[in-house]
Formats: C-alpha cells, sequence, structure tokens
C-alpha cells in the first residue's frame, strides 16, 4: 500500500511489479534491519499474484502480470542444533533472570516441529490432556497443515507441569506461555540471544529448533512425506530445505549398492 497507494489494480502491469521490487530491494527490514531477503519478496511476490487471482475471479482484471515476474534466488540456511548445543542453552537459560521460560519454549517448539511463533501463541483451549492432542485450526484448502498433533510423552509432562503451575499466576491468561499480564510472548529474541551468548553457541537462531526437529524424524527413518504432514508442509521440496542432510546420514544407503548377491541383485535386507 505504501508503493502502489490507490492505483487501481486493473492498471498494474508485470513492468509495475518489477518496479515495485526494485525498490523494495533497497528497503530495510523491519526486525533485522538488514537489506530484504529474496525469500521474504518471494512470499510477498505469492501474496500479490493471489491477489490477482481473486481479482480475476470477482471480473476485475482478466490476467496475472505476476506470471511474468521471475522470482528472487533464496539462502537457504543450513544450521542444525546438535544436541549438546540444545541442552547448553537450556543450561544458560535456567541461570539466567528473567529466561526461565525458555527452555519449556524450546522443548515445546522441538516436540511438536511446529514454528516458534505458533508455540508462542498457542492457547490452552487447543490443548486436550486427556485426548493428548493439540488442535491448530488452521487447515485450509491449499495448505494441508493437520488440524491436530499427538502429544507425546515428552510433551505430555511439559504441558502438565504447565498447567499445575497456571494457578499460581497472578494474571490467569489463556495462553500456554504467557508474561505476568497474561499476555502471550511476541518475540523471545533478546532472551534467546543472550543465552546463546552465555553457552557460547553461535549462529542460532530460535527457529533452528523446527530444523532440528524435522532433521532428527528423518534420522530415525520417518519418510519426507510423513515429516512434511507433521510440519504442515504441502510441498515436499520445503521439507526436504529444512532435513540437514551429513555424509554419514548417505552411508547405509550406498554402502548397500556394494552388497551384491550372486545374482547381481542388490541385496538391501542386510
Amino acid at each position: 500500500m505504501k508503493y502502489f497507494e490507490e492505483r487501481p489494480i486493473d492498471t498494474i502491469k508485470a513492468w509495475d511489479i518489477n518496479k515495485y521490487f526494485e525498490w523494495r530491494k533497497a528497503q530495510k527490514s523491519e526486525v533485522t534491519k538488514k537489506a530484504v531477503s529474496g525469500s521474504t519478496m518471494n512470499r510477498e511476490k505469492s501474496l500479490i499474484s493471489d491477489a490477482f487471482s481473486k481479482a480475476i475471479k470477482w471480473g476485475n482484471v482478466e490476467h496475472n502480470p505476476v506470471a511474468e515476474v521471475e522470482g528472487f534466488s533464496e539462502n537457504k540456511r543450513d544450521r542444525y542444533i546438535a544436541d549438546k548445543e540444545f541442552d547448553a542453552i537450556k543450561e544458560a537459560a535456567r541461570g539466567t533472570l528473567g529466561a526461565e521460560h525458555l527452555p519449556d519454549n524450546m522443548d515445546l517448539v522441538y516436540y511438536s516441529a511446529k514454528r516458534s511463533g505458533k508455540i508462542f501463541r498457542l492457547k490452552w483451549s487447543q490443548v486436550d490432556l486427556d485426548e493428548r492432542r493439540i488442535s491448530l485450526g488452521d487447515s485450509t484448502s491449499t495448505k494441508k497443515v493437520p488440524d491436530e498433533i499427538w502429544i507425546s510423552q515428552p510433551l505430555f509432562e511439559i504441558l502438565s507441569r504447565l498447567k499445575a503451575e497456571r494457578g499460581l499466576q497472578k494474571v490467569v491468561g489463556p495462553y500456554v506461555f504467557q508474561k505476568t499480564n497474561g499476555k502471550p510472548y511476541g518475540t523471545i529474541k533478546t532472551t534467546w540471544k543472550t543465552c546463546c551468548k552465555k553457552s557460547g553457541v553461535v549462529d542460532a537462531h530460535i527457529h533452528d529448533i523446527r530444523h532440528k526437529a524435522i532433521t532428527d524424524m528423518g534420522k530415525r527413518g520417518y519418510t519426507i512425506q510423513q515429516i512434511a504432514k507433521i510440519a504442515g508442509h504441502s510441498q515436499i521440496s520445503t521439507t526436504m530445505r529444512y532435513t540437514h542432510l551429513r555424509a554419514e546420514d548417505t552411508r547405509g544407503a550406498l554402502e548397500s549398492l556394494g552388497r551384491r548377491n550372486e545374482s547381481g541383485l542388490v541385496n538391501l535386507g542386510s
């Protein structure tokens, strides 16, 4: 809106959208204060395309000019948080004033494999400890996010403890994680950075915990298709971007190519 203002949608052409992204490249991210990333511009490109798709459906335009606009390269983040690093950050948090909630934040993100923002906004009304399920309730026809996820034993123990402690709070809010005023945490970026620094863990983001969970499920033998359903990825390619593959992870499959029986066929059972 800042760029296009009140301009009618039927006057916007592919050239105008390309000029918008040239302007956008010169902007600074409000969060990182750095140049807007290619992934952010791709998300914006998708949003603009959706707007034109609706406009076509409603009879306002006949053509989607975004189809003529090329996408932007995205830098794949390839950071896997090792178990020792994960535990070190949690230990640092336990000894840091005001960071007491971080270990539970981290565990819930890991054991649910969900985005941290979704966990920070999780409400108790979405949690059913008796049926052991968390209802997310945001499936759509285009994004096949599961309505519910199973509450594993570690997740069950954490949530049960947090629910028992809920009555001790001065203000009892609806959120699983809440501030003293009952409102949810918008971000824990500062707390996370402080604890990472104290623990000596570098180049780690809170979002990398989800990366770790997805990778760990893959290492335990679950298929990309199974993991994609849990993670809420509508495209398998998205799940593969999160999966951190190392040389040792390829060992078994590649070694099997050298194990042939007398008939010349690969013996995958050994």
